[in-house]
């Protein structure tokens, strides 16, 4: 399982849904992987800038979803 998937406490099924998530084929936002990542990514480990955060300068679930696919795409696992 990937770290950051790992780190933000994703189990098994909520990891196999991410490819869906990010494919479009499934609602990502507000499901439990999104809450997760979200929590991790804007307050734990401070990776999500403020204003997307925020939803002022960007999308959260959009962000999460780049930022989970360039992980994966940095180690190899595209």
């Amino acid at each position: 399982m990937n770290k950051l998937y790992e780190n933000a406490g994703l189990t098994p099924e909520e990891v196999a849904l991410m490819p869906s998530y990010a494919a479009g084929d499934v609602e990502f936002y507000d499901t439990p992987a999104y809450n997760k990542l979200y929590e991790y990514l804007a307050f734990d480990a401070c990776l999500m800038p403020y204003g997307v955060a925020k939803a002022r300068t960007g999308d959260p679930e959009s962000w999460i979803l780049d930022f989970a696919e360039s992980c994966i795409s940095a180690i190899g696992m595209v």
